[in-house]
């Protein structure tokens, strides 16, 4: 999963709308507005997955260690 991020308009900071996906499921999504509350600045900010971007690649579980016969 990766946390869908925004621009703060008023700081310039990339921000975490505290939402997290899947890629696919992001590439998905209807282009509605949604709003949050800015942890950069504090205000409310208006955004748009056309204004968004996932953050990082998916992390993929560790592999079990191989135990090696004797």
């Amino acid at each position: 999963m990766s946390a869908v991020m925004i621009r703060c308009p008023t700081s310039g900071r990339a921000v975490s709308t505290a939402i997290e996906t899947e890629p696919g499921d992001f590439r998905r999504l209807p282009n509605v507005a949604a709003r949050m509350r800015c942890p950069a600045c504090g205000h409310d900010h208006v955004w748009t997955v056309r204004s968004a971007w996932l953050n990082g690649t998916p992390v993929l579980a560790a592999e079990p260690p191989r135990v090696e016969a004797a």
